[in-house]
């Protein structure tokens, strides 16, 4: 959308922080709220960063961990892993715009496809302190002791200004902030925070804990012109496409692992989930972000066994099922490690499906999908990987031509696998749906339609 008018500024002050200005889970805050009040003017939702301090604490005596501490982030996330849920509602109706939920699992396989080993060292690591390499990652951010001498408490830890990857937000289109039909009326962004225990992975400090400051978001807005605010008061409505972002949770635990869900969306574009162990989500003992593939046991050293390993579960079969039916695809993807079960080769056309459902495979030029990511060498400890940690999962695009999806309005979403799961290790399986939204804008209110 093309429009004349004058380009400002928005810094904004959360409406929820206490007053030191600091922000924890640990200390009962697990949710920042930021209001963009109804005013005539546009939001341009790709200029909006969340900005502020991020500091990590090793004890609740709040130091700094040290070189000999064993203590880090997900370095593929980054500040990302901070992130539970993002909710986009208006502010003046109430009403739920967008809501993601699982962020940071979404992310974990997101920037993995759409953001090269580069990127993620470049201007990721600046803005929202991306470094695929957990040495670097722990010198860098969590031995970060800016802010922790008594002269120095104007700047404290590692800063950050992030944009939220959200539908709305993503969106092409000026998001209208008026009450007045040609807007939703406000918008207020929500942040649930992640648990300490998932963000951190500290095995042998138990009170480690992070700590947010200097919070605020930033964003560029547009006052219309003279004559284009005068025909948008004569508007009684508008509409909105975007593609959001829907998210479901299960667990599997057997050689026929069947999911199934009625998603209830008209236009559904692309599907893909990630895995992990149950038992390593939401304990600092592991990190909860990486997406392995999937693994029957986990066998320590001591007992006559030298090294610490893991064995592999391989899926060895896969189909994408509407109300019963093989859809997009039409056969049975037979896996490579069903003819070899000693190889540790990711199957190139799973991976190939997988990556089709973030973008076209023949566009996707930059990402940080290699050998060295996606094979079946899985590790004893999941903070042991290179290059941040393996990029596994299953996917499908349904829509790469007209883009208006599949109806799953009537019909369930069915991924069926066989599995190479023999022991008791229950797996956490996150599904994600992209699909086609319209948001509906009248002065009495605000509808979504899926």
């Amino acid at each position: 959308m093309s429009m004349n008018g004058r380009t400002e500024y928005l810094d904004i002050q959360p409406s929820n922080v206490v007053s030191t200005g600091t922000v924890s889970y640990r200390d009962g805050n697990p949710v920042i709220q930021f209001i963009i009040g109804e005013q005539d003017r546009y939001l341009v939702g790709q200029s909006l960063r969340f900005c502020g301090n991020l500091q990590v604490f090793k004890d609740s005596g709040r130091a700094i961990p040290v070189d000999g501490d064993n203590i880090n982030i997900s370095p593929k996330l980054g500040m990302y892993g901070i992130i539970d849920q993002i909710v986009l509602s208006s502010q003046r109706s109430k009403n739920v715009i967008e809501h993601i939920r699982h962020f940071g699992r979404w992310a974990a396989s997101y920037y993995g496809n759409i953001a090269s080993k580069q990127e993620a060292m470049g201007h990721l690591n600046e803005s929202a302190l991306i470094l695929p390499n957990k040495t670097a990652t722990k010198k860098s951010i969590i031995e970060n002791v800016n802010g922790s001498s008594s002269t120095n408490k104007s700047f404290s830890g590692n800063s950050f200004a992030v944009n939220l990857p959200t539908g709305l937000l993503s969106s092409a289109e000026p998001i209208g902030l008026s009450s007045k039909g040609w807007g939703i009326g406000g918008l207020m962004v929500e942040i649930h925070l992640t648990p300490d225990s998932q963000f951190l992975i500290a095995p042998s400090l138990p009170n480690a804990f992070y700590e947010l400051s200097n919070l605020k978001l930033i964003c560029e807005v547009i006052t219309p012109s003279v004559d284009e605010l005068s025909r948008l008061m004569n508007q009684s409505s508008n509409v909105l496409e975007y593609n959001a972002i829907s998210s479901y949770y299960t667990s599997i635990n057997s050689t026929n692992a069947i999911i199934n869900f009625g998603l209830g969306l008209s236009r559904v574009l692309s599907v893909f989930c990630n895995f992990i162990p149950s038992s390593h989500l939401n304990t600092l003992q592991q990190d909860g972000f990486q997406t392995t593939p999937l693994i029957n046991k986990f066998t320590p050293a001591g007992g006559g066994v030298s090294a610490s390993f893991a064995t592999v579960a391989p899926i060895k079969q896969v189909s994408f099922l509407k109300g019963g039916m093989k859809l997009p695809l039409q056969y049975l993807i037979d896996a490579n490690v069903r003819e070899d079960p000693t190889s540790t080769v990711s199957d190139p056309q799973i991976l190939r499906n997988y990556m089709s459902a973030f973008m076209p495979f023949m566009k996707n030029i930059r990402n940080q999908l290699s050998p060295i990511t996606t094979n079946r060498l899985v590790q004893y400890n999941t903070t042991d990987y290179a290059d941040g940690g393996l990029n596994f999962g299953v996917g499908v695009s349904y829509d790469q031509i007209s883009g208006d999806g599949v109806n799953f309005m009537v019909d369930n979403f069915g991924l069926n696998m066989e599995t190479g799961l023999s022991e008791d290790n229950p797996h956490a399986v996150f599904i994600f749906v992209r699909s086609k939204q319209t948001l509906a804008m009248s002065a009495q209110g605000l509808q979504v339609i899926l």
